[in-house]
């Protein structure tokens, strides 16, 4: 494996170019530099979202039309069969591209082209129709400067009443003015349109460093419970045009079909192993691990089964890395506290020797529900892993991992609990779990019959204090909300989501930006419909806006990135590392094209807080070309959005009029 890259180093240093005529940069803006409690307001109804019926549970933030607001795209999931009616306002809509003016949402759906369908059955276009997908992905795919889509079509629902209408995987190309083109692929095929799979989770990067963004998707089970129909992960490799081309063979991803629930294929399923099996894959995430300069991945299984740890060679290809790496599952294999296995031993298992001390069973019990030699095997104590997330959460410069779980009250003891797996920084890294109650990520519950819904997580500076908070929305469960840890700055947490006033309950969906381009981060989440009843808060999957009403009170530099395109790094900046210094102290953020569960991306423009320093004295960006090319900037001003461009000296402040 790669040790280690080359540097290219550039330097740009913005205070002497600010003595130059051709090189001018905004006065300094200095904010009191308080860090506060932090405080939501739910501006839903002003920003337009209950006026526009806006629901769905996939949320992602993008700024497609380039006037550096972010905008916001939705969608209830699903996929085929489930085309969009414009022209039924009775219908309820199941996708929405929301352009953000400044100050509320328009509905752009069906103007931007981004719904549009590629045809319907008979041949023919339907402009009133709208395209069937699950969940959305954004970044410049054909490096031309603006924003391009992918969407991921998946469903379980092929039917009589939800056929087939040809609706699958497709990349839409930005025509510069914020509409949107499907991807030629009359003249040229295009592996990710001609695929079909049930693609859970999706992210973009640059796997081979070519300057084009890739895309791997994760996929699930073919038929649902059954691991022997597991579907393999995917890797499509960029080409110009926005074409994706399969590659994962040559990319040394291509895994094993593992057996169906049978004691016999047990072995299939271990550490060693069973990283090579294909799990049902629920969540994924690229990043740079082993900060070794390209990019890894990280995928997240279901079924209580065993994620994976793929690090990248640096051209490309792929190591499968899990054993050893501890970053499979936790340690926690107590199953006599499952009570499924409590049933086996008071009926059909009573005297063995397992079942020894094994207390009497607290659900109703019926045969089948435990199979020895299958459910106690390591590939059945791991967790129900939707998502994790790539941040450096403890200030050591290397990636931590933050898992979010689902986690029930009957299986307590061999399901893995949603928390942190720390990086060692070692290459390759191996990762550690700390006591939750040591760490403040302990989730308390009420009664005896509980669920931890964790199906997404993400890591964000809210109070711009310069430390890392994790956001969970919890859901699909009675009694589940919103959560918020904010961090304590020595790798501990505080749980304030209540105080804060965004418990938003059956929180499912995150989008994370600065809607209002205030200086600090909002947060759009959703209301989940899973398994409610009569007495649930809302009919419908609603979308709300929550706008951080205190953050901005203290500095903070966000960095949007423009990579070089074809043989520099990807337009978007993908891949690429920051770092910035303020008073003496280095911050460290990746750039990632999305992570876990159904399409979680949140703003491609990286945000730092530096709650007194209104100055950073140095903002270092670690390229993802080939060459590992680093670019230095010094003395660059907080408070304005700035963008930091391959090979360019001076940066470029979008929101700057020019003026003292």
């Amino acid at each position: 494996m790669q040790s280690g890259i080359r540097f290219l180093v550039l330097t740009a240093t913005a205070s002497a170019l600010a003595a130059c005529p051709s090189a001018p940069r905004p006065p300094q803006d200095c904010r009191a530099g308080t860090v506060e409690a932090l405080r939501f307001v739910d501006v839903s109804e002003e920003w337009g979202l209950r006026a526009l019926a806006a629901d769905g549970n996939r949320l992602s933030t993008v700024d497609f039309d380039g006037d550096t607001w972010p905008d916001l795209a939705i969608s209830k999931g699903s996929g085929t069969g489930e085309r969009e009616d414009f022209g039924d306002a009775e219908v309820a809509r199941r996708h929405f591209l929301l352009r953000n003016t400044g100050g509320g949402f328009e509905d752009v759906s069906q103007s931007s082209g981004f719904a549009a369908v590629r045809t319907d059955p008979s041949g023919a276009t339907d402009p009133a129709l709208g395209r069937a997908y699950s969940y959305a992905l954004f970044g410049d795919l054909d490096n031309d400067g603006d924003t391009d889509g992918v969407t991921i079509t998946e469903t379980w629902d092929l039917d009589a009443d939800h056929p087939d209408t040809g609706d699958r995987s497709e990349v839409l190309l930005n025509d510069g003015d914020g509409t949107f083109s499907l991807v030629d692929i009359a003249s040229e095929r295009s592996d990710l349109h001609a695929a079909w799979s049930h693609s859970t989770a999706a992210t973009l990067l640059d796997a081979d460093r070519d300057g084009l963004l890739d895309l791997f998707v994760g996929n699930q089970y073919g038929v649902f419970g059954n691991h022997a129909s597991n579907e393999q992960d995917r890797l499509y490799l960029g080409r110009d045009g926005g074409r994706l081309n399969d590659k994962t063979d040559d990319a040394g991803l291509t895994t094993a079909q593992g057996g169906s629930r049978n004691p016999a294929n047990s072995s299939d399923y271990t550490d060693a192993d069973g990283g090579n099996v294909s799990w049902q894959t629920f969540g994924v995430v690229s990043c740079d691990i082993d900060r070794d300069g390209d990019t890894d991945l990280v995928t997240q299984t279901y079924g209580r089964g065993l994620n994976q740890l793929w690090l990248n060679d640096g051209d490309g290809t792929y190591v499968n890395a899990t054993e050893g790496s501890d970053s499979s599952r936790d340690d926690g294999d107590d199953y006599s506290t499952d009570e499924r296995f409590r049933c086996f031993c008071a009926n059909e298992g009573a005297g063995a020797p397992d079942c020894a001390g094994v207390p009497n069973p607290a659900i109703g019990c019926s045969a089948g529900q435990w199979l020895p030699g299958w459910d106690d095997q390591a590939h059945r104590l791991g967790g129900n892993t939707f998502s994790a997330v790539c941040a450096d959460l403890d200030g050591d410069g290397d990636n931590d991992l933050a898992t979010a779980e689902i986690r029930h009250s009957w299986t307590p003891g061999a399901s893995d609990r949603s928390t942190i797996a720390w990086n060692d920084g070692g290459s390759p890294p191996v990762f550690t779990r700390r006591d939750l109650d040591d760490i403040g990520l302990e989730q308390e519950h009420e009664g005896n019959n509980w669920n931890e819904g964790d199906l997404t997580v993400g890591a964000f500076d809210f109070d711009n204090d310069g430390h890392l908070d994790l956001l969970r929305p919890q859901s699909d469960y009675p009694d589940t909300r919103l959560y918020l840890y904010r961090s304590l700055g020595d790798g501990t947490f505080e749980e304030v989501a209540r105080d804060a006033r965004i418990d938003f309950p059956r929180a499912a969906g995150m989008a994370v930006a600065d809607f209002d381009l205030d200086g600090d981060l909002d947060v759009a989440t959703s209301f989940s419909r899973m398994r409610c009843d009569a007495n649930c808060e809302y009919a419908t999957p609603e979308v709300h806006l929550f706008r951080n009403e205190r953050g901005d009170r203290a500095n903070a530099l966000q960095v949007r990135l423009r990579g070089a395109g074809r043989d520099g790094t990807n337009a978007s900046g993908i891949g690429a590392e920051v770092r910035v210094t303020a008073g003496g102290v280095t911050q460290i953020h990746e750039l990632t094209g999305g992570n876990g569960h159904q399409g979680v991306q949140n703003t491609l423009m990286l945000h730092f807080g530096l709650g007194a320093e209104c100055v950073a004295e140095k903002v270092e960006v670690r390229w993802n070309d080939a060459a590992g090319t680093v670019q230095t900037f010094e003395d660059v001003p907080a408070n304005y959005p700035v963008t930091l461009v391959e090979g360019q000296e001076q940066p470029e402040w979008p929101t700057w009029d020019g003026g003292e």
